[in-house]
């Protein structure tokens, strides 16, 4: 097998399309055995005079070789494979790379080897980002708890088993309660209102499930689309109903994938972990490792946030309330704020935000945004036809500069039953040298969640999904444009979350700009450009009424905060729901709603970082400020942002970066500002 397993080969890029589940296991096992020989000869000769290239960037080289192999095998794990075979074999691949993670982590001579290098003497003439490397390691080896006795480290063994396999378990009953809940209709005149394109996809989906009529389902697109477009109020309640209990005691599936006693645990889990670290709750634990300095810091930050945007919250209330009221609806609903916020920016500036749709057609939209990261970064972004991939629908482009090869860039653009139904961004390597002074260059991966396109009309972006596809292109952009050496540094996923947000968040605000927006829309059929006043009627309706999405994200976020830090107060998940429910009036869900049983932010790496979304919002607007200044096409200033932001990866705080790139140092009031927050997608 060794001699022919895919995963064992050298590679430039991963052998996606050779992979079998055959392959994975034997990989695996023999990635770790090698690992294990290879450090008990590290540890041998680095443990009385260890040396950066032979302890540190050694350590490295084997880190990355298991990290990128469980990569592809997580990347295969997002398209339909027949049988059990793959899912048995890549969970217990998860399973011995977890456990071996687990085992390097509390290896005392390692540490002890890391500690001597750091209080060596030559680690006093070492660079920043050397100096930050070390740092990092051995604060994530006393976070393993590998300074603890014995006794501690094995419950903490114990709690982390449980917390990953907890929220396995959560993410899966959602999923479960989400493909077990859709409506057959028969009658077209139950649609009314929804766009042609959208009945179109349900059309199809309803065939595929051997139907004639349409197929509504629980994805996050349908939703949206019927919540916003679809006439019917019995319908959008319906739905409403269903998506607001999936995975709950209440709804039509009531008690049948219920994530209650799964939350439950998980928080009291986490809250066990941060005690036995030294830590007074899991959100001060989650903070070790992000920008913020403590609970009360973020507490007071949202809570600014949230007084900062309360007279919009009351004055768009009113305003949706009266506009409501004209049209015969007295008893404003949770599930009727998109519809009547739709209708009222229809009516008020005259067009639908459904009718740009057709200016930003995926395939051109994406191929001006590479041409403007071109400008702006001067690279050459060339797409490969030729390569190893795991969909068919799966992209490749490499990233140029001065004609050599930087990083590449994959992305999978549409919606997959068997994917995770929100857009992110990947990391399947991250930039390092070797000791030996070879490159090894970062890959990033976009998944997009775009629905394609059917009947012969190519995929067409709304407005928030141009947002969407901006965004996780900075995150893409900030893996592969660092040029730090050091693995642990130049990922995007080495960042604190409050951190990691920042580029996608940044690439958002091009969306917001009139000048970009005349730039980049075009008519996927006529090539036809938007006027100045088009883009300013498109402009004007994104901006209205939208404190309803501001609403949701900031309740999500002291949501996860107060779940976090108040755990043992006696109060259940629920409770802690309604409590926030009442510090935001502004959107109020009925009593049978259970927010939480589908809050996948608690269980896909943001738990006690929801928050980072409108932190590192706030910095983002503080940095596009230069490009709204300079000209947002300046390619001095985006020359700027790659070299303080980019460039240098985790070696330093995003707080010193961002001052290096504005030339001044930030407001001390910043964090109070009114500021533009959106909800489009995660890293």
């Amino acid at each position: 097998m060794p001699a022919t397993n895919p995963l064992l080969q050298a590679y430039v890029l991963p052998p996606y399309s050779a992979v079998r589940a055959e392959h994975l296991v034997p990989a695996i096992e023999a990635i770790i055995a090698d690992n294990r020989r290879v450090i008990a000869e590290i540890i041998a000769s680095q443990s009385d005079l260890p040396t950066w290239d032979d302890l540190v960037l050694a350590m490295d080289e084997l880190s990355a070789r298991l990290d990128e192999a469980m990569g592809v095998i997580n990347t295969l794990g997002l398209v339909a494979h027949e049988g059990n075979a793959w899912s048995e074999a890549s969970s217990t691949c998860y399973e011995a790379a977890a456990l071996f993670k687990a085992e390097l982590q509390h290896n005392h001579l390692l540490f002890q080897a890391y500690q001597r290098l750091a209080n060596s003497p030559q680690a006093v003439n070492f660079d920043a980002s050397r100096k930050a490397v070390l740092n990092k390691v051995l604060r994530d080896f006393r976070l393993s708890g590998i300074t603890l006795p014995l006794d501690q480290q094995q419950t903490l063994a114990r709690l982390n088993h449980e917390i990953s396999a907890l929220g396995n378990l959560f993410l899966a009953q959602l999923e479960s309660a989400d493909r077990a809940w859709s409506k057959h209709v028969e009658d077209e005149a139950d649609l009314a209102g929804l766009p042609e394109t959208i009945k179109q996809r349900m059309a199809v989906k309803a065939l595929e499930a051997g139907h004639e009529g349409w197929l509504i389902t629980l994805d996050q697109d349908t939703y949206r689309q019927v919540m916003t477009y679809a006439e019917d109020r019995a319908l959008r309640e319906e739905l409403f109903i269903a998506y607001v209990t999936r995975a709950s005691d209440q709804g039509p599936y009531a008690g049948q994938f219920d994530n209650t006693p799964v939350l439950e645990l998980l928080l009291a889990d986490r809250h066990e972990k941060a005690r036995v670290l030294g830590y007074s709750n899991f959100m001060e634990l989650s903070l070790a490792t992000n920008m913020a300095d403590s609970p009360e810091q973020v507490a007071s930050f949202l809570r600014r946030q949230l007084a900062v945007e309360k007279p919009r919250f009351s004055r768009e209330a009113q305003e949706l309330k009266a506009f409501a009221g004209e049209h015969g609806i007295a008893d404003l609903q949770a599930w009727d704020l998109d519809f009547f916020a739709q209708k009222l920016r229809q009516e008020r500036h005259g067009v639908s935000q459904e009718q740009f749709r057709a200016y930003f057609p995926l395939e051109g939209t994406l191929r001006r945004l590479a041409l403007f990261a071109e400008r702006l970064f001067g690279i050459e972004i060339v797409e490969q036809k030729d390569f190893s991939r795991w969909h068919d629908r799966v992209r490749l482009f490499q990233i140029k500069e001065h004609a050599e090869v930087i990083g590449h860039i994959y992305i999978d653009p549409y919606q997959r039953q068997e994917a995770k139904d929100f857009a992110w961004t990947a990391t399947a390597r991250n930039r390092r040298i070797t000791a030996e002074g070879r490159v090894k260059l970062p890959i990033a991966i976009l998944y997009g969640n775009f629905v394609e396109g059917v009947a012969g009309q190519p995929c067409l972006l709304d407005h928030r999904q141009l947002r969407t596809l901006f965004h996780e292109f900075g995150h893409c952009l900030q893996q592969v444009l660092t040029v730090t050496p050091y693995w642990p540094l130049s990922g995007i996923t080495e960042l604190g979350r409050d951190a990691a947000e920042f580029a996608g968040q940044v690439f958002e605000r091009w969306c917001l700009s009139r000048e970009f927006l005349i730039w980049l829309a075009a008519h996927h059929q006529t090539a036809e450009r938007l006027s100045e006043a088009e883009v300013d009627l498109l402009l004007a309706s994104t901006a209205t009424q939208t404190s309803w999405e501001t609403a949701h994200l900031l309740m999500g976020a002291l949501f996860d905060f107060e779940l976090h830090r108040s755990h043992g107060d006696g109060r259940s998940v629920q409770s802690v729901f309604e409590s926030v429910q009442s510090e935001i009036a502004h959107v109020q869900f009925p009593a049978y709603a259970r927010f939480a049983n589908g809050f996948d932010y608690m269980v896909t790496g943001y738990g006690a970082s929801v928050y980072a979304y409108i932190w590192s919002d706030v910095l983002a607007t503080e940095a596009f400020k230069k490009f709204q200044k300079d000209w947002v096409f300046n390619a001095d200033t985006g020359k700027a942002l790659r070299e303080a932001i980019f460039a240098p990866g985790d070696s330093r705080l995003l707080f010193e970066s961002l001052e290096k790139f504005l030339g001044q140092p930030l407001a001390a009031d910043l964090f109070s500002r009114e500021t533009v927050l959106s909800e489009t997608s995660r890293s």
